[in-house]
């Protein structure tokens, strides 16, 4: 009984982790497309997980509510930072912050 329940505990660590890289790709995807239609450079060419929480989905079912940071320039030079919204594993919101930072050598 014993080895069922750690074995059953392995594929749900496995399930969770494999289910965050999905959700982190289509973020990925989101942010990418985003800063492609507003003429951005998305830096780094990843997002971060930088916030989660558990919320409710339209459907009332309960579901996780990630909030991946990214970074993007306008001009090559600025690096602001963007915030992608995912709820479950769809699109809530993507901000991008306003003015950027500039980074000093």
């Amino acid at each position: 009984m014993d080895e069922i329940l750690g074995l059953l505990l392995i594929m749900l660590i496995i399930y969770i982790w494999y289910r965050n890289l999905t959700v982190r790709e289509i973020a990925m995807e989101h942010s990418s497309r985003a800063c492609q239609q507003q003429n951005l450079q998305l830096l780094d060419g990843s997002v971060h997980l930088s916030g989660l929480s558990l919320t409710r989905c339209p459907d009332q079912r309960r579901c996780l509510r990630r909030r991946y940071r990214f970074a993007y320039s306008s001009d090559s030079v600025s690096r602001s930072t963007g915030v992608a919204i995912m709820l479950g594993d769809h699109l809530e919101s993507i901000v991008f912050s306003n003015p950027p930072e500039t980074l000093e050598a």
